[in-house]
């Protein structure tokens, strides 16, 4: 008995039932406050092309028409020309954000000496015995 697979087809003429939803996209300019308008201004006139539509509410900018990774990608033409450079286009949970470049400084820590190279790579040095922290003591069980 040979199974195989089964292959459904779709009529041509089937066409989907209802109006398609245009997708919308939110930017937050809550970190820069000062470029909202701006930035509205570029995404109007970016979105005007291909029949989409912009709306600010407080702090965030709805676009209507445009893909996310459109408007992320225009949100970074838009930080370069006007020479935010240090800022970046995060996205979290279907959300574009606007945020200064993370910077991390890690500090580090030095104290006492650092271990021989026959504690750190044994396996170069077989016939050494990895030395014991003389610090710890161990307890006595009774």
């Amino acid at each position: 008995m040979k199974f195989g697979a089964t292959t459904f087809k779709t009529k041509n003429a089937s066409t989907p039932i209802g109006k398609k939803k245009k997708e919308q996209q939110i930017v937050d300019l809550g970190r820069l406050p000062s470029q909202i308008l701006p930035a509205a201004d570029f995404l109007k006139l970016h979105a005007k092309s291909v029949s989409g539509r912009v709306l600010t509410k407080g702090n965030q900018i709805q676009v209507e028409g445009l893909k996310h990774k459109e408007v992320r990608l225009l949100l970074h033409k838009f930080l370069r020309h006007n020479g935010l450079d240090d800022h970046r286009v995060l996205s979290q949970s279907g959300i574009l954000e606007i945020v200064p470049q993370h910077i991390a400084i890690h500090t580090r820590h030095e104290e006492g000496t650092p271990p021989p190279a026959a504690a750190t790579m044994p396996y170069l040095f077989p016939g050494t015995n990895a030395p014991v922290p003389t610090d710890k003591r161990r307890r006595k069980k009774p």
